[in-house]
């Protein structure tokens, strides 16, 4: 094949789609994707103000949490796999996956959480890399992209309660 490993193009695509999420309300755990990457105030398309001051960021890592990383809310793109196929006689494409896992972390006392955040912020993920492209550089396309499979991993301990999704993307890349 004369094509590009797809790995770090889909990732580059996949972060930049939800390198901004931000929690605007923690009563109902309302989930936006910053666009313009505005930190002091979130507008509707009717140039409403609907948050404003502190949001709460949920940031994007690849694969673990950097140290300075202390954050109750993460996403990690994880686990990608690539299988080669030849569709056609004349052109190869990659049959990938990448794995989102979506993090939330709750004190195991007083406010011990729901599953409520982890579902909006992947119903985020959902909407945001819903017409993924990469980057033109790749020489790379998305000829389709499907949702794989959802799954919730969640533990309780005796100081956290820990809600997990995850998330398997994949793609058909030419």
């Amino acid at each position: 094949m004369n094509k590009p490993l797809a790995n770090k193009w889909v990732r580059k695509a996949i972060y930049d789609a939800i390198e901004n999420m931000v929690v605007i309300d923690q009563v109902s755990n309302d989930v936006h994707i910053l666009q313009d990457g505005n930190t002091n105030s979130i507008v509707n398309s009717n140039g409403i103000e609907i948050a404003s001051a502190d949001f709460i960021n949920v940031p994007c890592y690849d694969t673990n949490v950097t140290a300075n990383g202390n954050t109750p809310y993460y996403n990690l793109l994880t686990t990608q796999t690539n299988v080669e196929e030849n569709p056609t006689k004349c052109e190869a494409m990659w049959r990938s996956s990448i794995l989102i896992d979506t993090v939330t972390i709750f004190s195991a006392s007083g406010n011990m959480g729901s599953r409520l955040l982890v579902d909006n912020i992947t119903d985020a993920i959902i909407t945001a890399t819903r017409n993924l492209t990469l980057d033109v550089e790749s020489g790379l396309r998305i000829h389709k992209q499907t949702i794989g499979s959802i799954n919730n991993l969640d533990n309780q301990t005796d100081t956290q309660n820990v809600f997990r999704n995850l998330l398997r993307l994949e793609l058909e890349i030419y």
